[in-house]
């Protein structure tokens, strides 16, 4: 039987992701595969007003190809809802884990935010990408005060991360909700398997039958929702219950310190 180890909340320190606070986008889009070749606007220096950086993360193939498609369709509202008073980088992802590199280097930076375009697999990813070997990654230059945001369009195959919050599969809310400067503290949890490697997540940690239900689901996602249905079917077929052993740390801030 193997052993996991489960942490919650602010028992990580610095952990806690602030959705995205929303600022506008200049009318130009820069097209690149990974960051922005002219990265000078992620140190636009301090001043009475400063422009606010963005990085998009987009994951084009999401959903059978159509997170990139609505993606297109979606940015003249974009620009006409949130104005032009921000910076703004659109990286897309070329494979499995690049958006975990593209929001490290992009904290690095010191971009304002990071905001996933797609669904839970690319939020999973950005997530992971706010930390490396176990801690918070953190911007370069050390004057720099803020920290980066988590945001989130919904433009992926499954939105469970979304819905909750209660909010729509509508990536025009999500937008708006930007305009809004809406903001909400989430908890990170973090597992930690034999090898000693963390996986970090913000919504939820299947392990065993739903556990296998996701992966086959993952591979049939050109069906789309259905890929739910299939995947779920798929694991039910020679399933055998198993006994496990998980240990679980609540975070500091809860449980009465122990010398």
């Amino acid at each position: 039987m193997s052993m996991n180890q489960i942490a919650f909340g602010t028992g990580i320190t610095g952990v806690r992701v602030s959705m995205a606070k929303p600022w506008a986008v200049r009318a130009e889009l820069p097209k690149a595969p990974d960051l922005c070749a002219d990265r000078s606007f992620l140190r636009s220096g301090s001043s009475s007003f400063r422009r606010r950086d963005l990085v998009f993360v987009v994951n084009p193939s999401g959903a059978n190809g159509r997170t990139g498609k609505e993606w297109k369709k979606l940015l003249p509202y974009l620009r006409s809802r949130l104005g032009a008073d921000c910076n703004l980088c659109e990286s897309l992802t070329s494979g499995p884990s690049h958006a975990i590199d593209i929001t490290r280097e992009a904290i690095r930076e010191g971009a304002d935010a990071v905001i996933v375009v797609g669904g839970d697999g690319t939020l999973h990813e950005v997530v992971n990408g706010f930390f490396w070997a176990g801690k918070p990654v953190t911007n370069h230059d050390r004057e720099v005060t803020h920290s980066t945001a988590l945001g989130l369009i919904p433009l992926g195959t499954g939105s469970d991360f979304a819905r909750t919050f209660g909010w729509k599969n509508d990536p025009h809310e999500a937008i708006d909700r930007i305009a809004k400067g809406q903001r909400s503290r989430i908890d990170v949890g973090v597992i930690s398997g034999e090898d000693g490697e963390p996986h970090y997540f913000v919504n939820v940690a299947d392990i065993h039958l739903s556990a296998k239900a996701g992966y086959y689901a993952s591979r049939y996602k050109r069906f789309g929702n259905l890929c739910y249905v299939i995947g779920a079917l798929k694991a039910f077929v020679g399933h055998r219950n198993q006994d496990l052993k998980i240990k679980v740390n609540i975070c500091n801030a809860l449980c009465p310190s122990s010398q």
